[in-house]
């Protein structure tokens, strides 16, 4: 062995003399890791993986993916509006690229996957709000783009008039993303509907979009202006037709879940809010203007359901046998009065039974036109008592009281009679089941 090595010695000197050097010369120690932020990745420099934001992309000055994506929009906005001032003098070195930039806004180049859409703000809203509320460039995967075009092609014209959710909300999407995800969860859940064997991935879809459209939605109507009033109505407004499409689940009772909080219903008043703010004639203006065309609404070559089109000769049916909701309402209002302690109790539901009473009406009442022109306004009659909810109310339905439950089955026979609006399938069958449960025996006194 030792003459071998002589040999090898003698026939490759400098091989040796290297070897030797490698073994006096040690090399640091490091951790081996794929775990770092993409932002290092891009920077070709070792990330140490800190949480929530690595020391690397904090000390540069850039926004680390490792931090939750509206936080990390925020940073990269008020990062990128920091201009330079011109008569900086240039320090030495070579010149630093736009980091900020390139990692919030990346070009389009062949590395993108076939397919991939950029949605980003456009300098014609610019004005509409400030710069920290424009929407990021967001890329949509193919899913998602064919989700938006059935929401434009189907969904819209199945909710409302087409002109205010088919062309008025995808504009107000430009500068508020949250509208976006509102639009691509209900598109979804339609989706999942009208197509069964891939419903799985259509509801993935879905949930992730609608819970980012709710926290969207959340903030935007803490904080109402005159400038993002149109937005505030329509995302709440799609996120409530959103939580009905979602369908019900055990335990669930409309207004209240099982853990007590309903989101959409804090939505819902945040609409009520702004039409009482600003009126409807600010509202309802513009690109939301209802009346603003009369195109005929029916998607040609639709494949969901026919009753997603709401034929008018299937408005509704409150044909029940033996129930008569003239007489429930007043027999209630008189029990109501009767048997409440306290006199605040007594007129909250003297409130409700005359609400409730107003939605039978306008429900039965006739209308005139075609249906692709009404579409909604029984709906809209229905959620009419909902609108006019006080706290009072959903406290006395947490309690399990008996008229405030009795008053909510009213509402599922509503919901019920509804045809027409698949966002509602399912609900009033299922909201007087729970109350068959609640009320045991009492039921077959009151509701059908």
């Amino acid at each position: 062995m030792a003459s071998t090595e002589g040999e090898l010695g003698e026939a490759y000197p400098q091989t040796t003399s290297h070897l030797e050097r490698s073994a006096r010369k040690t090399r640091k120690p490091h951790k081996k890791s794929r775990q770092g932020c993409h932002t290092c990745k891009r920077r070709k420099v070792k990330c140490d993986e800190s949480k929530p934001e690595c020391e690397k992309c904090k000390k540069f000055g850039v926004p680390c993916d490792f931090l939750p994506r509206e936080e990390r929009e925020i940073r990269g906005l008020t990062a990128n509006s920091a201009s330079q001032p011109p008569s900086e003098r240039r320090r030495p070195g070579r010149p630093r690229g736009d980091w900020v930039r390139q990692l919030i806004d990346p070009p389009r180049d062949a590395s993108q996957p076939p397919g991939t859409f950029i949605r980003s703000s456009q300098h014609q809203v610019d004005s509409l709000q400030p710069r920290s509320q424009l929407s990021l460039p967001t890329t949509l995967d193919i899913d998602e783009l064919l989700t938006f075009h059935h929401y434009l092609t189907v969904t819209a014209p199945t909710i409302g008039q087409p002109y205010v959710w088919r062309d008025g909300a995808p504009q107000l999407g430009k500068v508020y993303p949250g509208i976006l995800d509102a639009m691509l969860s209900i598109s979804a859940y339609h989706l999942a509907r009208t197509n069964i064997l891939h419903a799985p991935k259509h509801l993935s879809v879905a949930e992730r979009h609608y819970a980012a459209a709710a926290k969207a939605a959340t903030a935007m109507v803490a904080d109402v202006t005159i400038e993002n009033s149109q937005a505030v109505y329509v995302i709440a407004a799609l996120i409530c037709f959103t939580a009905f499409a979602k369908g019900p689940k055990p335990g669930d009772l409309v207004l209240i879940a099982k853990d007590g909080s309903v989101a959409w219903l804090y939505l819902l008043r945040g609409v009520r809010m702004v039409l009482e703010k600003f009126g409807t004639s600010v509202v309802l203006s513009g690109i939301l203007e209802p009346n603003a065309t009369r195109q005929d609404a029916r998607p040609s070559g639709c494949s969901c359901p026919s009753t997603d089109l709401q034929p008018r000769d299937q408005r509704f049916e409150l044909s029940h046998p033996g129930w008569d909701w003239h007489e429930t309402l007043d027999k209630l209002r008189r029990q109501a009065a009767a048997e409440s302690h306290e006199p605040h109790d007594a007129a909250m539901f003297q409130r409700q039974t005359a609400s409730i009473a107003r939605c039978f009406q306008a429900l039965t009442q006739p209308r005139e036109g075609s249906s692709d022109e009404n579409r909604g306004l029984d709906f809209i009659s229905v959620m009419t008592w909902v609108w006019a909810l006080d706290d009072s109310f959903i406290n006395a339905l947490k309690e399990r009281h008996q008229v405030a439950l009795i008053i909510l089955g009213c509402f599922g026979v509503l919901l019920k009679s509804l045809q027409g609006y698949w966002w509602l399938d399912g609900w009033g069958d299922h909201v007087l089941k729970e109350l068959r449960t609640l009320l045991g025996s009492v039921y077959q006194e009151w509701l059908p």
